[in-house]
């Protein structure tokens, strides 16, 4: 690290995304890589902990807000009813129970008080309020969706760069990992 005057520039970039096929399916890849390195538990400081689980609901929040959000869509949105004309593709036979899924996330994690983007848009009072995130629940509970849109998505891709990840498994000791997990272990790692 460097520390005097001769400072390097840092500039860094998302992957360029060649269509919207790949926009989708980076946020479904950087869904799961943030949920494996939360079940992983292994980080050099504790705050890695917090940067992966806001990783996890920014990703989360923009994937069923992709798949199931049912009013005040933008033009410029990508929603799962829309892309497949952007893509000149034809939609998914189960395309319909998808955004029906879709829907229901939404409802249940943005059609409510302590919605995702309450914790993740700005600074405000209910930033104190309590909240466990049940990252094990939530991959769970929106994998079959991600996996039915990737598969119809994959085809599509055009950028090497984005390279599939795999669904999380959640298994052993480390599950069910949720926020009160990771905040119990920064919290314990601040006392040293």
């Amino acid at each position: 690290m460097n520390h005097g005057g001769n400072r390097m520039p840092v500039n860094r970039s998302r992957p360029k995304k060649l269509n919207h096929a790949d926009t989708v399916l980076y946020e479904i890849y950087m869904l799961r890589f943030a949920a494996d390195r939360l079940n992983r538990e292994q980080w050099d400081d504790q705050k890695d902990a917090w940067a992966y689980l806001e990783a996890f609901l920014l990703h989360y929040r923009n994937l069923i807000e992709f798949l199931g959000k049912t009013r005040n869509i933008r033009r410029t949105d990508l929603h799962v009813t829309t892309i497949w004309e952007l893509l000149k593709a034809t939609p998914p036979e189960d395309a319909s129970r998808i955004h029906r899924g879709g829907a229901k996330l939404w409802a249940r994690y943005e059609g409510v008080e302590d919605r995702i983007s309450r914790y993740l848009q700005h600074c405000t009072t209910r930033r104190i309020n309590a909240k466990n995130w049940r990252i094990h629940e939530m991959s769970d509970e929106i994998e079959p969706l991600l996996a039915a849109v990737e598969a119809a998505l994959r085809p599509r891709a055009r950028n090497p760069l984005v390279k599939p990840l795999s669904a999380v498994q959640f298994l052993g000791l480390n599950s069910p990992i949720c926020w009160e997990t990771v905040n119990l272990a920064a919290s314990r790692a601040l006392r040293r």
